[in-house]
């Protein structure tokens, strides 16, 4: 058998029974990464959780006398049990049907890394396959940093073709993140029941030049048009954000995009959405409206005052303080008002505006 010589193993020692399983300990979302035996990737198109998928495992291949020992070390809601500092490696012993009278010595192993929320099973033949395993998940992140740094090329991509089509200015880029971002920190310092996290503040931060993606759709004429747009001009307009959540469904995904691909279909979806329900396109009231499309939609309309555009003239930033918390530019929420105008005092965002 032929040795792949980076990494230290034969084929043979992954044995003709090996499952490697991802999972996601906040969702009890998991991938199989890999299965010697394709009957396993069956099991895995039949079943949403890992939960599910370790039951139905069970009872197909493992010994009636483990069955109980495999599913106590294996469920979801025993997998964080007996951590140090964070981390589990555990194994159990066990027996896998190999025929009607015929069993296999097999071994289950976790690797548990709570910081991270992710857990790496292997279910394998008894041989020490520990660096074996570890070379697989450095590969495994090594994959998902390659996947997320495509994530973020994309969303660069995005903003530089809204450029190229005058839709938006590099300036604008730039105003629309740093707004965003001090909008962010004041809702993480004055509401910390939101727990909002650093990384959730960056990544809508430069999430938000994409909130009008769908644009690109919109024919130029309708966009630059001076004065007022007639009944099917508006409708046509209105349909962008639909078009853009459906064009971030084509982003890159996989566990470590997860929570930017939620945040972008939100903000591209529902950033025209108000807090009294007379936004669109899904008439979404208070609450119902995830807080990034809250967030960048009051910062979209804000920067849309302060700035000159074919149908309106600029407006000094005072100016356009006073109409959004006069209610001029659609129905906010209270925290979301104290926190913007908490931002909107600082000397940087001023100068931002004026500039």
């Amino acid at each position: 058998m032929e040795q792949d010589k980076s990494i230290g193993y034969t084929n043979e020692d992954f044995g003709r029974f090996y499952v490697v399983l991802k999972l996601d300990l906040k969702k009890n979302s998991y991938e199989c990464i890999y299965s010697h035996d394709q009957e396993i990737y069956g099991i895995v198109r039949k079943t949403e959780d890992y939960d599910t998928f370790i039951q139905m495992y069970i009872e197909k291949f493992i010994h009636d006398a483990d069955k109980i020992k495999v599913r106590d070390f294996l469920l979801s809601e025993n997998l964080t049990e007996n951590l140090v500092d964070g981390y589990a490696e555990q194994d159990i012993v066990y027996h896998r049907l190999e025929g009607e009278n015929s069993y296999i010595k097999m071994k289950a192993k976790k690797y548990v890394d709570i910081k991270d929320n992710t857990a790496m099973i292997t279910l394998h033949n008894v041989k020490d396959t520990y660096n074996t395993i570890m070379e697989m998940k450095r590969e495994l992140q090594k994959k998902e940093r390659d996947m997320t740094r495509n994530y973020w090329n994309m969303v660069s991509l995005l903003t530089t073709i809204l450029d190229h089509n005058n839709l938006s200015e590099a300036d604008y880029q730039d105003n629309l993140i740093f707004f965003t971002k001090q909008m962010y920190l004041q809702l993480q310092k004055m509401y910390p029941e939101y727990e909002i996290t650093d990384e959730e503040i960056e990544a809508v931060a430069h999430l938000a030049p994409i909130h009008d993606i769908g644009k690109i759709r919109v024919p130029i004429e309708i966009l630059n048009k001076k004065g007022e747009l007639t009944e099917e001009e508006m409708e046509t307009v209105r349909q962008h954000p639909l078009v853009g959540a459906e064009m971030t469904k084509k982003f890159p995904k996989c566990l470590t995009t997860e929570k930017l691909n939620a945040l972008s279909y939100e903000i591209c979806r529902h950033h025209h959405e108000r807090y009294d329900g007379a936004g669109y396109p899904d008439g979404l009231q208070g609450e119902e409206i995830p807080l990034c499309a809250q967030v960048v939609g009051l910062v979209d309309a804000y920067d849309a005052l302060i700035s000159l555009r074919p149908y309106k003239r600029k407006l000094a930033h005072e100016e356009a303080l006073q109409m959004i918390l006069n209610g001029e530019c659609g129905s906010i929420s209270r925290p979301l008002l104290r926190c913007f105008l908490e931002a909107a005092m600082q000397n940087e965002w001023i100068k931002k505006a004026d500039g």
